[in-house]
């Protein structure tokens, strides 16, 4: 009797996780096991979809239930973005640290970029196309350190197709020397005669007594140049 309880007991507290698995089965699209497998749990989740791990630290994918019944949210695109973080290595330690020193938009677009190939290849272009136009939507609004809506977008696109993309946010820059003319200014000293303003009285009258002196004096001089400058230039 015991041990039928016991029974009982484990049946009634795994039965709502066996349900909650075969609730996520049935919107889980045919190659999904083939490049990524990872189990599916759903449950409340504020954040819609994240990729954790369980209490034994195995990669899941934890998904809300409405993200899943929702027919006007890609949640195609969405599984196979979360099952990215965990095949990129983006929730190892590693990761973790790399997202909390500002990696979270460089991590979202690796993993927006593995999706959508994983994606291509199985032929889904139908939620590509609805997830990308969902991003477009977004437009430019930047929150938290994620990409924007149309640079996701971009990237999706980018990367479903095979156009090579970058995820630096800085442009190249490199710098050069390049010929540039300029003026310099040179000070010369020149002797310049001055009208005197001391007069003594002479036999024949008031007269200049140093109308010949002559006294230095500081003359700009501007004289154009060529010379080397190093400049910045960014692609």
């Amino acid at each position: 009797m015991k041990k039928v309880n016991l029974l009982l007991l484990f049946t009634l507290i795994l039965m709502p996780f066996a349900f909650q698995n075969l609730y996520a089965k049935q919107y889980v699209f045919i190659g999904y096991d083939s490049f990524c497998g990872l189990p599916i749990f759903t449950g409340q989740n504020p954040q819609i979809a994240t990729a954790e791990k369980d209490s034994y630290g195995r990669p899941i994918i934890h998904i809300d239930p409405t993200a899943l019944a929702n027919l006007t949210s890609s949640r195609i695109f969405t599984l196979a973005h979360e099952c990215a973080h965990h095949k990129l290595g983006h929730t190892s330690r590693l990761g973790e640290m790399e997202r909390y020193h500002g990696g979270t938009r460089k991590q979202e677009l690796e993993a927006d970029c593995w999706a959508a190939k994983q994606l291509s290849r199985y032929g889904q272009f139908t939620d590509l196309q609805f997830q990308t136009l969902k991003n477009l939507a977004e437009g430019h609004f930047i929150a938290n350190g994620y990409p924007s809506g149309v640079e996701r977008a971009q990237n999706i696109y980018s990367c479903a197709t095979g156009t090579i993309v970058r995820h630096d946010a800085s442009p190249r820059c490199s710098k050069k020397l390049v010929p540039q003319t300029v003026v310099v200014t040179t000070y010369q000293i020149i002797p310049t005669q001055v009208p005197c303003s001391h007069v003594r009285m002479g036999p024949y009258g008031p007269f200049a007594i140093h109308q010949f002196d002559l006294i230095p004096r500081k003359v700009p001089i501007q004289t154009p140049t060529t010379k080397m400058v190093e400049v910045t230039q960014c692609e």
